[in-house]
């Protein structure tokens, strides 16, 4: 090939690559006229569109409901369990050995004071008592044989017919057969008073709630006798009830205050008590004290061993705060909540929670009487962030039935 036509195809060729040259950079020019072109009509209604959707986020998070803490009722009701008993209660034993002659009472009669209640037969008894009377019957002829003989000495050393050891002698025996005599009256009136125990009586009013001996059986004086004990004896008309106040409360409950006594068995009427006693120390198990009540029982309805709830009306001069359980914030920090300033921005604080009362609980530290406290706050919300406090509305009350009305558990089939 010439030298002329190769210059030719080179400049054919340079030709070619720089129109393809301008062909790219045209192509990349209107890419890029297009792009910007996009970014300035689509731009701003994308980031429109996006700080419309942090706005509503942003307006959704904030949102938070409270309630605002306040004193608790100063009056409330406290119900618990209580056992029944009778005011007294006793377990009578033989005081002199024999048989049992007869009984006069079983289980369920009512007895009165002194009454008798059983007859023991005691042959043993009967001779001894007469051997001890024949007894002070001989000691009491030589009693007075030993005074007609001091009085004859007496009036023998007047006469100095007798030396005066003689007559210390004679008015010493005489002294010693007095002894004598006192001494067997004694053993007589032991005697007597053993015989007394041969019948058996009731030490009180009451009721007879059991009977363990029958007519002919061994009686064996003492608790500890083989036989055991006859009878036992309840007075019920006055009832001992025993109630275990835990320690929160027991403050509150006070000799001399009336409560109700309600038995579920005996219907929803109330049994009027009042407080008589408490133990005066915690049962470390528990932490509960032992309050007895006296409750009146004229009409016999109340028997020993019952079950019932006793319901008492108390009154705190100084109640604590209340708040939902549900705006208790539980964590690592202990117990906290999270409430609003005057701005709406949140503050945690520590708080001391007393008692629980299921769906509320009573704060005695770390809150302020009208402070505003966020119920069920999240974890998302931070320290001092502004929000939006909606007030939640009280529900309706309403009145708590008493324990006779409440309805008994159903068992298992």
């Amino acid at each position: 090939m010439s030298d002329e036509s190769q210059d030719r195809l080179r400049w054919l060729l340079q030709s070619s690559n720089a129109g393809a040259a301008r062909s790219r950079l045209l192509i990349a020019g209107t890419a890029g006229l297009l792009l910007i072109l996009f970014a300035i009509g689509l731009w701003p209604r994308w980031n429109a569109m996006r700080a419309a959707q942090a706005d509503v986020s942003a307006e959704q998070a904030a949102v938070v409901v409270y309630v605002v803490a306040e004193r608790g009722k100063g009056k409330h009701n406290l119900s618990l369990p209580a056992g029944i008993r009778a005011f007294q209660e006793a377990t009578l034993y033989a005081r002199t050995n024999g048989y049992l002659k007869r009984w006069h009472v079983d289980i369920g009669d009512r007895v009165s004071a002194g009454q008798v209640l059983a007859e023991i037969e005691a042959p043993e008894a009967d001779r001894e008592l007469e051997e001890a009377r024949a007894k002070v019957a001989q000691v009491s002829a030589s009693l007075e044989l030993a005074r007609s003989t001091a009085e004859r000495y007496r009036a023998a050393i007047k006469e100095e017919a007798a030396s005066p050891q003689e007559v210390d002698e004679k008015v010493g025996a005489y002294e010693a057969r007095k002894a004598d005599v006192n001494a067997a009256k004694a053993h007589v009136q032991r005697l007597e008073q053993m015989r007394m125990y041969q019948r058996v009586v009731a030490p009180f009013a009451g009721t007879i709630t059991a009977r363990n001996v029958e007519v002919g059986s061994l009686i064996q004086a003492g608790s500890g006798s083989a036989s055991g004990w006859l009878f036992k004896l309840a007075q019920t008309d006055t009832m001992r009830v025993q109630v275990s106040v835990p320690q929160n409360h027991s403050s509150l409950v006070k000799p001399g205050m009336g409560a109700e006594l309600f038995v579920h068995e005996l219907g929803s009427t109330a049994f009027p008590a009042k407080v008589a006693r408490s133990a005066g120390a915690f049962d470390p198990a528990t932490r509960t004290i032992l309050v007895e009540l006296n409750v009146p029982n004229a009409d016999g309805k109340l028997i020993p061993g019952m079950y019932g709830q006793v319901k008492f009306e108390l009154v705190n001069a100084s109640p604590n705060l209340v708040i939902p359980v549900t705006a208790l914030i539980v964590g690592g920090e202990g117990l906290r909540v999270a409430v609003l300033d005057d701005s709406d921005a949140v503050h945690y604080k520590s708080v001391k929670v007393v008692r629980d009362l299921g769906k509320e609980v009573e704060i005695a530290e770390g809150l302020n009487e009208k402070e505003r406290v966020i119920n069920n706050p999240r974890d998302t919300l931070a320290e001092g962030q502004r929000v939006r406090a909606v007030l939640q509305e009280k529900p309706a009350e309403k009145a708590a039935p008493t324990p006779a009305e409440k309805p008994a558990q159903k068992g298992k089939a």
